[in-house]
């Protein structure tokens, strides 16, 4: 394979669906996750008949069961998930995101100030999926500390305020500058946390269609990028995009305290992907930190 860059997203499928199973797999992408008796409530519909469904979208790669941990006697319920397979692209929301990005690009026609303001809004879409993603699990995720916060990436603005205003953490009405840093993790645990921050970042990814792999060593993380829910759009003007895309991925890092200068993006540089790095120390690269083509 001698083309550089990703494999444009999948397509959508649910027009091979009935209307029923398509209902079904909707309210998974609307709510993420949820039990056979969940969505037998939010649907009105008996739960040998969605468990039927669900079960049938399973089959098809578009759902995925997983157990709940264990409460009390009997059987772990089963919970069910939507898979990339299963994300929904259209061609209206493929012409919204080139006017937006078109728009952007003539507001802001200075190459840094372009990029700047794209990584920007990738850092609130960063935040944004945080949010969402600490609402499903309760308000913590796997390798990330306790006490850290969306917003917190450092780049441009602290937690993400105009005009570099620190943001204040939820539920304590501390601001990131208010708190002292903590002493530095040793190297084998710092490695760790790294690899557990990017092995998440990778599943966020993977719900957003990037379909991504991760590989480790001592030194660096790598996920790489195998495909683009915008591949043309990030083609045509990679300086948004892939800028956008880098922000996103430094907002979900850090709230497990890797920094900006630790992660750089490697647009269309391999055949069949893109490839994001994080480092155990900061590259140097500077905030601008997205190369595009092969070295």
């Amino acid at each position: 394979m001698s083309k550089l860059g990703p494999l444009p997203a999948r397509t959508d499928r649910r027009a091979q669906l009935s209307a029923p199973r398509r209902a079904v797999l909707d309210l998974l992408v609307e709510r993420q996750s949820l039990t056979v008796a969940q969505v037998a409530q939010e649907l009105g519909q008996h739960p040998n008949t969605v468990r039927e469904h669900l079960e049938a979208l399973d089959r098809a790669g578009l759902a995925r069961r997983d157990s709940l941990p264990p409460a009390g006697r009997g059987r772990p319920a089963s919970v069910y998930s939507y898979t990339p397979a299963a994300s929904f692209s259209s061609p209206e929301y493929a012409v919204l995101a080139r006017v937006l990005v078109t728009y952007l690009a003539r507001a802001f026609p200075d190459g840094p100030a372009l990029r700047r303001h794209a990584r920007e809004a990738g850092r609130s879409w960063g935040r944004a999926i945080v949010e969402r993603d600490r609402g499903l699990d309760g308000g913590h995720q796997p390798g990330r500390p306790a006490s850290t916060g969306a917003g917190s990436s450092g780049e441009g603005t602290t937690g993400g305020a105009p005009g570099g205003t620190p943001s204040p953490r939820p539920g304590n009405g501390r601001t990131d500058a208010s708190r002292a840093p903590g002493p530095a993790p040793e190297p084998a645990e710092a490695a760790r946390l790294r690899r557990a921050a990017v092995d998440r970042l990778g599943a966020l990814l993977d719900r957003a269609g990037f379909e991504p792999a991760a590989e480790h060593d001592d030194a660096r993380s790598r996920l790489r990028l195998h495909r683009c829910p915008v591949l043309d759009l990030a083609k045509d003007r990679p300086e948004v995009v892939c800028s956008a895309h880098l922000g996103m991925a430094r907002e979900i890092l850090a709230t497990t305290g890797i920094t900006p200068g630790q992660v750089s993006l490697g647009a269309f540089v391999e055949p069949g992907a893109c490839v994001l790095q994080v480092t155990s120390e900061p590259a140097g690269g500077g905030d601008d930190a997205v190369r595009v083509g092969p070295a």
